[in-house]
């Protein structure tokens, strides 16, 4: 690719991000949408610009590549295929691309097409799918998606979406365990690459992300001492990492507290109801990264 295209399509790429990060209200009252749609837009310019997929041009989802059909959505693991020469890079800048496209349309309440950009995203990466470059993205595309058949009443179809990204993410920790590329680096020059420190801290970010949807799908299921074990696990590392929304977490704590009351710990929920006592109080007070960073999982 030229220097001059790809540094049109760089740009385009980080017009759009920006975009997408402007909160609703700061669009017009009766156009909530406008900025989600003008980033809609350059995101198709970049996709144009892309090309077609090598291996799938003007391919839409087929039936197989539904949940359940590969074991890509039955958590299995994952053989270790690097996304490496021009074929493997384009196919991965496509899929970056479509999962953008993908949070957009389910941004502005379009599901279905929503979900058509996350599972064609899902499609273009699955051989790389355990790569330092793609583990973040894929795992951040099946947690739409999860999120996605959450929303539709779908619990089970999200929850095996939900548990095989939990998979990935242990398969990945244990067998290579680098921070992995954030799914933005795709368009960034060598220079402005990401620290690892950064990264790491992206994915775990992502993962934490992960526990918390499944905890809500276990208590949807009725699985409380599960749904209680991720809350409990999301929690601490929302702590760790000094990514959280004070009175969210005070009320998530407090919640957890009446699980534990129930079951007669005490003790626990005793812990709970200090933690939440304590984050409530930072309420208005402090920033968070999660009061400064756009959701991008």
């Amino acid at each position: 690719m030229a220097d001059a295209p790809w540094a049109e399509i760089r740009e385009k790429f980080q017009a759009a991000l920006a975009l997408s990060r402007v909160e609703l209200h700061k669009n017009p009252e009766k156009e909530p949408y406008k900025s989600k749609y003008s980033a809609r837009a350059l995101l198709e310019e970049v996709k144009s610009l892309l090309g077609p997929a090598p291996e799938d041009e003007d391919e839409r989802p087929q039936a197989d590549d539904s949940l359940g059909a590969g074991d890509h959505a039955l958590g299995l693991p994952a053989e270790l295929v690097e996304a490496e020469g021009p074929v493997a890079q384009g196919a991965v800048r496509r899929a970056v691309i479509e999962f953008h496209l993908g949070v957009n349309h389910i941004d502005t309440e379009e599901l279905s097409a929503g979900e058509e950009h996350l599972v064609k995203c899902l499609r273009l990466l699955r051989k790389y799918r355990l790569s330092h470059d793609c583990v973040s993205l894929y795992i951040q595309a099946q947690n739409n998606l999860g999120i996605l058949w959450s929303e539709r009443e779908e619990i089970e179809t999200a929850q095996a979406y939900l548990e095989s990204s939990e998979a990935l993410y242990n398969q990945y920790m244990k067998e290579i365990g680098s921070p992995p590329l954030d799914p933005t680096e795709h368009f960034l020059p060598e220079e402005e690459k990401l620290a690892e420190q950064e990264r790491s801290k992206r994915f775990e970010k992502v993962y934490t992300h992960n526990l918390y949807y499944l905890a809500q799908v276990y208590q949807h299921m009725e699985m409380f001492e599960k749904a209680a074990h991720y809350c409990h696990s999301t929690l601490k590392r929302q702590l760790e990492h000094n990514a959280y929304h004070p009175m969210e977490w005070a009320i998530n704590a407090a919640t957890l507290s009446q699980f534990y009351i129930n079951k007669q710990c005490f003790m626990e929920a005793r812990h709970c109801l200090s933690a939440a006592n304590v984050i409530f109080g930072q309420t208005g007070k402090i920033r968070t990264t999660e009061d400064r960073q756009h959701r991008g999982a």
